[in-house]
């Protein structure tokens, strides 16, 4: 017989499962580039950041004081976006629109999922802990604060913060340690197979796949629900 255990903390990723890029990030990038002479197109800049993304290292800088940290993340990122228009045609103001855009992705390039704060309120209506595991820097607060779901969260595990990254599970090892919750007692909601699915299960916590598009419908180790919403009939059936 299974024992019962109750879930006490849902733990979520960040970007692409509660709140995504308006209009994506190459319309994005694309649309700050104009005021500086680029020359590019959304799809070019949107097919050269997934390149460029993915190939950048961990974000994350373990050992660094606060102030140092902020320096860092802003390197990392100038360098992925030096890398993105390397590839798709440079410009000579590169660097003061790269400050724009750095400041753009603090608050209005983002946008809630129409369902995040009907979901974060029964969540929290039931008594549960709510926290963040994501891989971002510390403008996480402020994009948090600026789409009004700040306040739902108990923790923020953020991997430029603590020194590592996802799907490391020392990451998720210590959101539960934060949260003073064990693995079986915990749930973590993300939309990447790799980072997310596996990097909870690592850990021991439940993890489960948001799939939107359905595209890991036919993964059958992958715990998969394609609606933010579906959460809440889990945990009251758990």
């Amino acid at each position: 017989m299974k024992e019962n255990i109750q879930i006490k903390a849902v733990f979520f990723d960040a970007a692409d499962t509660l709140f995504r890029v308006k209009g994506g990030v190459g319309n994005v990038y694309w649309s700050v580039s104009r005021k500086y002479g680029a020359d590019s197109t959304p799809e070019q800049i949107e097919k050269a950041f997934t390149k460029a993304f993915k190939s950048a290292p961990p974000l994350a800088f373990p050992g660094v004081s606060p102030d140092d940290r902020k320096v860092y993340e802003k390197k990392w990122w100038y360098e992925v976006v030096r890398k993105v228009f390397s590839e798709v045609g440079m410009f000579a103001k590169f660097d003061d629109y790269f400050d724009e855009l750095f400041e753009t992705f603090r608050s209005r390039a983002w946008e809630l999922f129409p369902e995040t704060k009907g979901v974060l309120t029964t969540l929290k209506a039931k008594g549960l802990m709510l926290g963040i595991i994501s891989n971002f820097d510390s403008r996480i607060y402020d994009v948090c604060s600026h789409l009004g779901i700040n306040t739902y969260f108990d923790s923020f595990m953020i991997s430029s913060e603590v020194g590592f990254a996802k799907p490391a599970r020392e990451i998720f090892k210590l959101a539960l340690e934060r949260s003073s919750v064990s693995a079986s007692e915990s749930i973590h909601l993300g939309d990447s197979l790799q980072h997310d699915f596996y990097g909870a299960r690592s850990a021991g916590i439940r993890a489960l796949l948001i799939d939107k598009s359905g595209r890991y419908k036919d993964r059958g180790d992958a715990d998969r629900i394609e609606n933010l919403n579906q959460i809440i009939s889990i945990i009251d059936h758990d």
